[in-house]
């Protein structure tokens, strides 16, 4: 199997196209698309399965990726280990983030590791809170920030900061013009939000249970910049932290209002209780909880750091 054709086959899951996939490779479509053919023509199956928003992993397309992610990875780390003259920590290490804080975390972070440990390769994943929590478990990823996990035994939780959540529309919205919203209102609301298991999904679960109503989104959606495309088309509403949606409100595409009662999420970085890479998971855990406090101080993302002790 072409190592070549498997990395173009990750790069197109992992932008859910081929052109956005074509574009990051920096290489033409129809080279890609030859590539993943191929691909498919080795393994007897489809791998991709075609919409109108880009493409979707088919079963098989999911299992070969799972596959070439661990075998990248072990390169990764064979390559770090062999250029281990580097001084301090050396190595490879994955980390998983959700989309909205990842816009205002990763960048940062990314220059700081740079700085301060040139030895580590990184390896950004972005997804929401339940595909995080897969990945956690199956060790494809050393540490993730996640929503308001769940505890789970073998895994240490950290609060880092804490995010408001409001209901997000377009602008002039119907439901968003008395300036906030109460749970009982997203009963009656067209509704797109992802599937389950989500930190949003569990919240409207929990407020619908005490409204006496069952969740019916219009929309179950597993992607985060089709959500927002869906959202801008005027096609419906969602739930998403201030810092979510605080560019596109800036550019007058978005708009949000907050709860009554304020709801809040905390933002938590989840790492194993005995991770694999100690020498890499802790500096890094250190690193990234510097810049989140950072990030916060300097005005940009709006949310409030937290200070915790690691919960198990």
């Amino acid at each position: 199997m072409d190592t070549r054709a498997l990395r173009y086959f990750q790069v197109v899951a992992e932008y859910g196209s081929y052109s956005r996939g074509a574009d990051a490779l920096r290489i033409s479509q129809p080279a890609v698309s030859r590539q993943i053919r191929k691909l498919e023509l080795d393994v007897g199956r489809a791998l991709f399965r075609r919409h109108g928003h880009g493409v979707t992993l088919t079963e098989a397309g999911r299992v070969l990726l799972d596959r070439a992610q661990s075998v990248f990875r072990q390169f990764d780390e064979a390559r770090a280990e062999i250029r281990g003259a580097a001084k301090g920590p050396s190595g490879a290490i994955a980390i998983a983030v959700p989309p909205a804080a990842g816009r205002w975390l990763v960048p940062p972070l990314a220059e700081r590791m740079a700085e301060a440990l040139p030895g580590v390769q990184l390896r950004i994943l972005g997804g929401f809170s339940g595909t995080i929590h897969d990945w956690l478990v199956r060790g494809r990823v050393d540490l993730a920030l996640v929503h308001d996990p769940l505890p789970q035994k073998g895994f240490r939780l950290l609060p880092l900061a804490e995010e408001e959540v409001c209901l997000v529309g377009t602008p002039g919205a119907p439901a968003l013009a008395r300036g906030h919203a109460r749970p009982a209102d997203l009963v009656d609301l067209p509704l797109i939000l992802p599937g389950r298991p989500n930190a949003s999904r569990r919240l409207l679960d929990d407020w619908l249970a005490e409204e006496g109503g069952a969740p019916a989104p219009r929309l179950e959606v597993d992607d985060h910049s089709v959500i927002r495309a869906l959202l801008r088309a005027g096609m419906g509403y969602t739930l998403l932290t201030r810092g979510g949606f605080a560019q596109e409100a800036a550019r007058g595409e978005l708009a949000g209002v907050p709860f009554r009662p304020r709801v809040h999420w905390k933002l938590t970085l989840v790492t194993a209780a005995a991770p694999a890479q100690p020498d890499l998971v802790d500096p890094v855990a250190a690193l990234l909880r510097r810049v989140v406090r950072d990030v916060v101080k300097a005005g940009g993302w709006p949310a409030r750091p937290l200070a915790a002790a690691p919960r198990a």
